[in-house]
């Protein structure tokens, strides 16, 4: 429904999500920042295998292109990896709503080797199981992006250290992040396409709490909590300078539990003879 210059409100919302999610990775203890980075980062490296479970809470509100927009977006969505033995499943159970009209979308899918199978429930009714390939660097890719992703992420923050809290009964140390804007606006005008204007972010966001919780005696984060709010002017959207544009919030909770411990990760028999195709197929009539 949106086309052509609506694109940049999913642009917009992209960015924002990389600010507030660029704290992921950042740790730091009451001995030295440094020593803790290095232990943060040798942790990640061996990690084999996790459960990681994920609460998205979104809403925009305003004019985009002159039209009225009140969207709103709530995903809950979990996952198994088992990085050592090629093996993934997930589910996912989305609420999108689109100006008082809800849309209401679960999806469920799997990595085994070098497929994806997935099976998506929409408008009441459910598809049958897809199957396509994945690249054949998918699980060595994957888990390098990761480490670079860290590696960026522990050199755009500052941490101040919170009262330590218990996580799912793990002691750890809370801290509170301060992502440097002038560092990701230029990882990301260096990452922008030629065509692509990167607006200036520190101007768009209006407060942004990033909370992260980093076990004691293992390093690994087993807590992220994001809250965002932004205000995005209706010239970044390509509309005309002095319009109405979109107030957003954002709210982010991630958990990750049972690191390296053992993933049972099965292939439903009914997804055994799914029918080959593009899993993101469904998302080609939405025009945003």
């Amino acid at each position: 429904m949106l086309k052509g210059k609506g694109r940049s409100f999913v642009l917009m919302l992209v960015l924002l999500a990389v600010l507030a999610l660029v704290g992921c990775g950042s740790t730091e203890t009451k001995v030295s920042a440094d020593e803790v980075v290095q232990d943060a980062l040798a942790a990640q490296a061996g990690v084999t295998s996790s459960h990681v479970e994920i609460n998205l809470d979104a809403s925009a509100q305003g004019k985009v292109n002159g039209s009225d927009l009140d969207a709103t977006l709530k995903v809950a969505a979990n996952s198994d990896v088992d990085w050592a033995n090629k093996k993934m499943k997930a589910h996912a159970g989305m609420t999108i709503g689109y100006n008082g009209m809800p849309i209401q979308i679960s999806s469920d899918m799997y990595a085994v080797d070098n497929y994806t199978y997935s099976q998506t429930t929409a408008f009441g009714a459910t598809d049958n199981w897809t199957k396509s390939s994945l690249p054949m660097d998918f699980w060595f890719s994957q888990d390098q992006d990761s480490q670079q992703f860290i590696d960026s992420i522990l050199q755009s923050t500052e941490a101040e250290s919170l009262p330590d809290q218990k996580v799912n009964g793990v002691s750890c140390y809370v801290l509170q992040l301060k992502p440097d804007i002038a560092a990701i606006q230029e990882m990301l005008t260096d990452q922008a396409g030629i065509d692509e204007e990167i607006p200036d972010i520190d101007s768009l966001v209006e407060s942004l709490s990033i909370k992260v919780w980093v076990a004691k005696d293992t390093s690994y984060v087993t807590k992220i909590e994001i809250e965002l709010s932004a205000s995005v002017p209706s010239e970044v959207m390509g509309g005309a300078a002095g319009e109405e544009g979109l107030d957003i919030s954002l709210t982010v909770t991630m958990q990750m539990t049972d690191v390296n411990e053992a993933v049972s990760i099965e292939l439903p028999a009914d997804a055994e003879d799914a029918e080959w195709g593009n899993p993101l197929d469904m998302f080609s009539s939405f025009s945003f």
